[in-house]
């Protein structure tokens, strides 16, 4: 009798750990996105030539944009690329729900590598930035001054208001359609 509640308690647990891996994981919000807005940052656009802001964003959050996925990726991740691969994928479903990608790279420094990753995993709607120095990922609490690399998949969702919505890990089957649920 032990021997059958013992298989069935682990066939149980087993199940609930399945039916977790079928959901992307939300992550408690960071005490600096628990605010009414994205705090303040500076990066860099995707050639490495102007900065991008804040104010960069909210133009970006249109009058047709419902909310804005700040997707952060290297090149060299495995779960990065199948994220975004799935998010060009579903191109249509996110502009039919007004979602809008912006992809962050966080950190690397070779231009070309990033250009090329992009053409081979991304869509060219997308606004990439580069946070070389780490001022997002510090300023909304993705990392703090004693890390050094954040740990991949990360998406901030916020409103179009750029209010943050939701911090989401590792990308289960829902994803992209958590975006716009």
């Amino acid at each position: 009798m032990k021997i059958v509640a013992v298989l069935f308690l682990s066939f149980a647990m087993a199940f609930a750990a399945s039916d977790e891996l079928e959901k992307s994981q939300i992550l408690p919000l960071t005490a600096q996105l628990k605010k009414e807005s994205i705090p303040w940052f500076v990066a860099r656009d995707s050639k490495d030539l102007q900065p991008f802001t804040k104010k960069q964003l909210e133009i970006l959050a249109d009058s047709q944009t419902k909310r804005v996925a700040l997707v952060f990726f290297a090149s060299w991740c495995i779960p990065c690329r199948e994220g975004i691969v799935r998010l060009r994928d579903n191109q249509a479903e996110l502009d039919k729900n007004g979602i809008r990608v912006v992809l962050v790279n966080a950190g690397e420094g070779d231009l070309s590598k990033i250009e090329n990753w992009i053409k081979e995993n991304g869509n060219e709607k997308w606004a990439v930035i580069l946070d070389k120095f780490k001022n997002i990922q510090k300023n909304t609490g993705l990392i703090s001054d004693t890390e050094t690399e954040i740990v991949f998949p990360k998406t901030i969702l916020l409103d179009n208001k750029l209010k943050p919505i939701l911090l989401i890990g590792t990308e289960g089957k829902d994803w992209p359609q958590i975006l716009w649920k």
